[in-house]
């Protein structure tokens, strides 16, 4: 297995970087990214270049990197001042990172000079202004797409306990040998009733909100349609799992939820995703479906594997065939586009928002009935993406607490 490894039990609140600014009044110096040491450094660098900040020293081995510059005051009365940001970067393993912080502010200050314009910087040593950090962090966030997931430290923790996450090798090894290899061509049959994954058109890494995950655009037709007499065309972006992906993420579920690897779990699972997506995961586009009339295929717009609905009616076909400028325009849906409410159900698992919440989601995305918050497109797009270099996704098992 070619997949990242996350240390992120301490993440099943789920909530982002911004909401944690708004919540905390503590002073944040450390952080812990879901990155390789050498991927963070160079998005760090990344970072402060972008930020117009002067590069004063490099060291990769180290991992240290010092940053400099001016801040004019926006406000009458504050003091014009120069920041020295110093990054200290350190390894917890291969794929989970932690980052020091130390900002050195410096006053300027006019030198009293009567001849002409004499000013000198005046050290105020380290701040200890919780506000400055968290800017900081709130505007290193951006750099680190798609490592959007951190765990804040407070200054006055003494260390931070990161608990081992459950990967596939945790399980026992009789299994990894012999019931493994069987899960994985069970998998295979899964991903083999992915009707959409016919004609790949292209692949891309930068799709909004999708940075740096290989999404792949696929063009697919339904069998005849009972209504129209012909198939219909589809266009969808789609990131499936590979059957070793697959069988990876239920077996970790099973054994996290049931600490069990007894076929009895591992198959229903597999069988229940078989039924409700194919493991098909649609970043966004058309999916059609002959859900409640066999043969009749009736379009279904997706955006971050949740059903969206589109504001606009006339973007939507009044007799249930898409056309082709149709097609084009739910594959640059923005969420403007939508109406306020979004289908239930996240893919591939049709997880809802009840079961998010009973596994110890955070996040405000609504409920199942009336109110369903266009905030569930970000988790739902935020803990796939985790999934996706992980041995465990977060999804299925908030399903599986539920359900198996």
């Amino acid at each position: 297995m070619k997949h990242k490894n996350f240390l992120w039990l301490l993440l099943l609140s789920f909530i982002s970087l911004t909401t944690i600014a708004q919540e905390s009044e503590k002073l944040v110096k450390t952080i812990y990214i879901n990155a390789s040491e050498s991927i963070l450094f160079d998005r760090v660098i990344d970072f402060v270049q972008n930020d117009e900040y002067f590069i004063l020293s490099l060291d990769k081995q180290a991992g240290f990197i010092q940053a400099q510059k001016p801040i004019e005051a926006k406000k009458v009365f504050r003091i014009n001042e120069r920041r020295t940001l110093n990054f200290i970067i350190k390894p917890i393993n291969e794929n989970l990172s932690q980052i020091t912080l130390n900002i050195r502010c410096e006053e300027k200050k006019w030198g009293g000079s009567q001849s002409g314009y004499v000013y000198y910087y005046d050290d105020k040593g380290v701040s200890q202004n919780s506000d400055l950090y968290q800017t900081v962090w709130d505007e290193l966030k951006s750099a680190l797409t798609p490592y959007r997931q951190v765990i804040l430290a407070p200054t006055s923790d003494s260390m931070v306990s990161v608990p081992a996450e459950i990967t596939l090798n945790s399980l026992p090894k009789t299994f990894l040998k012999d019931g493994f290899p069987l899960l994985v061509e069970r998998c295979r049959k899964v991903l083999s009733s992915a009707y959409m994954a016919q004609k790949l058109i292209s692949e891309h890494t930068n799709i909004p909100g999708w940075e740096g995950y290989p999404v792949k655009l696929y063009e697919y037709h339904t069998g005849k349609d009972t209504k129209k007499g012909v198939p219909k065309r589809g266009l969808v972006y789609l990131l499936n799992p590979s059957a070793e992906q697959l069988a990876t993420w239920i077996a970790t579920t099973c054994w996290e939820v049931k600490q069990s690897t007894d076929t009895t779990y591992l198959y229903k699972l597999a069988e229940f995703i078989k039924r409700q997506s194919g493991a098909q995961f649609p970043v966004q586009g058309v999916v059609y479906e002959d859900m409640y009339t066999k043969g009749f295929y009736e379009p279904y717009i997706f955006k971050d594997g949740v059903t969206v609905y589109v504001a606009d009616s006339t973007k939507m076909p009044v007799d249930k065939h898409c056309t082709n400028e149709q097609l084009e325009f739910y594959l640059h849906l923005r969420n403007a586009d939508l109406k306020p409410n979004t289908g239930r159900y996240a893919r591939i698992c049709s997880t809802n928002r009840t079961q998010y919440y009973k596994n110890g989601g955070k996040t405000d995305v609504g409920d199942n009935e009336e109110h369903r918050s266009q905030a569930w497109l970000d988790v739902v797009r935020q803990l796939y993406q985790l999934a996706w270099l992980s041995d465990r996704n977060e999804l299925m098992i908030a399903w599986a607490r539920e359900q198996l």
